[in-house]
């Protein structure tokens, strides 16, 4: 079943935007990270919103903890 994940990021510049954006769907070699279906990314009050559309849970979990989280902590959130 698909999993959509819904990541507010309340305070970021555009900068810090991209490279969270960018982070948030490519895997390190830069290629679209398994399972990924489809992304999303928005502004948002002083920071920006990323949607994504993942397979399954399976998929997205490993992803998620590895790469998105890390990138939270970094980014304040």
């Amino acid at each position: 079943m698909a999993t959509v994940v819904v990541t507010p990021v309340p305070h970021a510049s555009k900068a810090g935007a991209d490279r969270f954006d960018k982070a948030s769907r490519d895997d390190a070699d830069g290629r679209s990270a398994r399972g990924l279906m489809a992304h999303l990314a928005y502004p948002s009050g002083e920071g920006f919103v990323i949607c994504n559309v993942w397979r399954t849970e399976a998929d997205m979990r490993p992803f998620y903890d590895r790469v998105v989280l890390p990138k939270l902590a970094e980014a304040g959130s």
